[in-house]
């Protein structure tokens, strides 16, 4: 942060925008000393002797900048003639809000446009307070923008079964400056997206104990299947099926011949299987055949 910045931010004025010092340019005396004096004049006791201390930095910073723009230069000295403290600082924080307004938009617009620093653009608009309605509407362009985005990029994720926690909170922090709609739309999606990573871990233990002729269905299973059947979106109905498929009916044609004709009660295993089939309606025909004997013992596990 320039010496400029570090005055009006320690003064509490904020003079001319963080990011859009007032120095810029004031290569000449009675400009730099003119803001200046008008800051310590308008300041808290308290602030006062902060920013007086910084009165050799700030006015060597001042007067060597190269990058001189006379309409800054301009409305800082307007700002400055005010002779009540009051219409200067009111003064000041209009000329902040119109310069946050001229940076913003720029960044908005390139980043729309060209697809680059993003983040920078949406971190702007996230955590600024802008007050100007084009900037407004700018902003809200690139939330849709970087929505449409997260939301192909986070279905990706959830289709399979990656971790999109942070890409998640990124997706609902922006949605939320859209609309209830789009926080709606987002807060679901990232519920399919935990499903997705639940039923992966599901399927891959269950591939395991296949693979492994471990006659268990891994405890994974049913937090997955819970998880899905929460969830009312055709993505979840297919997802908890497969998951089914997977943890029940390829298991449960290695559980049940195992255990079945032997059991003396509906045994654990079998009995998670049985609910499952009966649960999901889930068919097969050489599982069904032993879902059948299993009835005996079983059918008051429905």
């Amino acid at each position: 942060m320039n010496t400029f910045n570090r005055m009006f931010f320690a003064s509490g004025l904020v003079a001319f925008g963080l990011g859009m010092s007032s120095t810029s340019g004031c290569g000449g005396g009675d400009y730099c000393s003119t803001v200046f004096n008008k800051a310590v004049e308008c300041a808290s006791p308290e602030e006062k002797a902060l920013v007086e201390g910084l009165k050799d930095l700030v006015m060597k910073d001042c007067r060597e900048k190269k990058d001189r723009d006379p309409e800054e230069e301009k409305a800082d000295l307007e700002c400055a003639k005010k002779s009540a403290c009051d219409e200067y600082k009111k003064c000041q924080q209009e000329l902040s809000d119109k310069k946050q307004a001229i940076r913003i938009k720029k960044e908005v617009e390139g980043a729309l446009k060209t697809g680059e620093k993003m983040e920078d653009a949406l971190s702007s608009c996230k955590y600024s307070d802008i007050k100007d309605e084009e900037v407004k509407k700018l902003c809200g362009d690139l939330f849709k923008k970087s929505i449409d985005a997260a939301i192909k990029e986070l279905e990706g994720v959830r289709d399979s079964g990656g971790d999109g926690l942070s890409k998640c909170f990124d997706l609902q922090a922006t949605a939320e400056k859209v609309s209830p709609e789009e926080k709606t739309k987002a807060d679901a999606l990232c519920k399919e997206v935990e499903a997705g990573k639940r039923a992966k871990e599901a399927l891959d233990e269950a591939k395991k104990n296949l693979d492994a002729n471990t006659n268990e269905v891994p405890f994974q299973c049913s937090m997955a299947v819970e998880d899905l059947e929460k969830l009312t979106s055709d993505w979840a109905k297919a997802k908890l099926q497969e998951v089914a498929k997977g943890c029940y009916v390829d298991l449960g044609k290695k559980i049940l011949p195992a255990q079945v004709d032997k059991m003396l009660i509906c045994e654990y295993q079998v009995e998670q299987v049985y609910k499952a089939v009966k649960k999901y309606d889930l068919k097969d025909a050489e599982l069904d055949t032993w879902i059948s004997k299993a009835d005996a013992k079983c059918a008051g596990s429905k």
